[in-house]
């Protein structure tokens, strides 16, 4: 795992090798926060399958990457949190073990991360077929969370910039039914049977 800043954000990047749960918990349990709002710290580990968080740190147009947010409940101070989320390329001539050796030699660019959009694992539900997957999903509240200093420093509108990285992915189809879902899907994964 290795502190970077691309884009103006700063994440720590996780290598295919790198053990997610160790990083995880070493981020996570060195940060005091309220016990009332531990669930802001979302764990991919806590509902995601081990095979799938390996697919995605392993992937050809994938990797973890664990990012600081910023939280204001109501009525209450601000506090700092982590979150694990997952880069997905766009650009399919990407080469990751490439952009790996650039991270740990420290010559990688923010070219290197103009096609990649931050993305969460989670349930994709059809509303005309009735059926779930589980689904790689770019939303903007994933950088409403996060401080995006891009905006300052490049006099960029954060609205544009969060839609600047949305159009890269297409409103997802059901891939059983092709109807529209209404969310942002880079991936779909497993079907998921009723009951799960």
């Amino acid at each position: 795992m290795k502190l970077i800043k691309a884009e103006e954000i700063e994440f720590f990047y996780i290598f295919p090798e790198d053990d997610l749960i160790k990083e995880e918990t070493t981020l996570i349990n060195s940060l005091v926060i309220p016990d009332s709002q531990n669930w802001f710290n979302r764990r991919m580990g806590g509902y995601v399958s081990e095979q799938l968080i390996e697919t995605l740190q392993n992937g050809t147009d994938t990797r973890l990457a664990i990012f600081g947010i910023n939280i204001r409940p109501p009525l209450k101070d601000n506090y700092d949190a982590y979150q694990t989320h997952c880069l997905f390329w766009t650009n399919k001539d990407i080469n990751l073990k490439e952009l790996d050796q650039k991270i740990k030699d420290d010559s990688y660019t923010d070219e290197d991360f103009r096609n990649a959009v931050i993305a969460h694992v989670q349930y994709a539900f059809c509303r005309h077929c009735r059926n779930k997957y589980m689904a790689l999903v770019c939303d903007d509240d994933i950088y409403t969370f996060l401080y995006i200093p891009i905006a300052v420093a490049k006099h960029v509108s954060f609205r544009e910039y969060c839609d600047k990285k949305l159009d890269m992915i297409e409103i997802g189809r059901c891939p059983n039914c092709n109807q529209w879902i209404g969310i942002y899907v880079a991936r779909f994964f497993d079907k998921v049977e009723e009951g799960n």
